[in-house]
């Protein structure tokens, strides 16, 4: 996830007339989302339980009935619905779980043409998932499961080999061969030996005390001399600006990386 409204713009663009769904985590970014793509010249349309009672019906009814359109919901969306030409799901924040991303995404293509399962993701939507898992009501048992799961999620993400064999396997299901129409099925991954970055990256963590996020992990390793850096004395820290040979994208990358295993 870079600029995500940016990247779910170009892949509508290919998309325009279909119908489509958009799901967001929080009700503020469905309002957000469906008012950018309508400036945009997208029909599109609101769905989320803060909306009043009428409003959902008749934003429902519209996205049943008509063509084209594209509804932006959380997943308050979904549930008993069945139209049968929806040509695409996109997600714009991480799903909490391989569970919902398998249900959500099976409300594309029921009419058995092709259609298409989109993601943006960053690191910050795990960081904000696994926040609110720890704040919800729910014994310690049920979290560790749900951490579990967002893990799952996170390194189907993460997945260099066939996404499709991956998934049906979580669930059991053998996929003998690949699919050939997921992204690393079509465009390849390109992969890196990351393993003297890997030892720098846990070395960082490590000396900054296990208490820091991704961005500032980063800028140390960079070699960025910013006033938080400062304020902390990191710029001191043996592992400040090892890390310049590397992007800041390839680190971010490792990071995920790191996250998913």
């Amino acid at each position: 996830k870079e600029q995500p409204r940016k990247q779910l713009l170009a892949f509508l663009s290919e998309r325009r007339s279909d119908a489509g769904i958009v799901y967001c985590l929080s009700r503020k970014k469905v309002d957000e989302v469906a008012q950018f793509l309508c400036d945009q010249g997208f029909p599109a349309l609101p769905y989320h339980a803060g909306l009043p009672s009428e409003t959902r019906a008749a934003n429902q009814k519209r996205f049943l009935n008509e063509e084209g359109l594209i509804m932006v919901a959380t997943i308050a969306f979904g549930m008993g619905i069945d139209k049968s030409n929806v040509r695409f799901v996109a997600h714009l924040d991480l799903p909490k779980s391989l569970e919902a991303y398998y249900q959500e995404t099976g409300r594309a293509g029921r009419d058995g043409l092709p259609a298409d399962a989109w993601m943006a993701y960053g690191l910050q939507d795990v960081v904000m998932l696994k926040q609110m898992l720890q704040n919800s009501e729910g014994d310690e048992r049920h979290k560790r499961l749900e951490h579990h799961k967002l893990d799952a999620m996170l390194s189907l993400c993460e997945e260099t080999r066939c996404r499709r064999q991956t998934l049906l396997a979580y669930f059991d299901e053998d996929m003998p061969q690949p699919c050939g129409h997921c992204d690393n099925c079509v465009d390849g991954v390109q992969t890196w030996d990351a393993t003297e970055p890997a030892r720098q990256a846990l070395s960082a963590i490590y000396r900054t005390g296990q208490r820091y996020g991704t961005g500032h992990l980063i800028d140390v390793l960079l070699g960025r001399e910013n006033e938080k850096i400062r304020s902390m004395g990191h710029q001191h820290l043996s592992v400040f600006g090892v890390g310049k040979a590397r992007a800041e994208g390839e680190w971010r990358t490792l990071f995920r990386q790191l996250v998913a295993r």
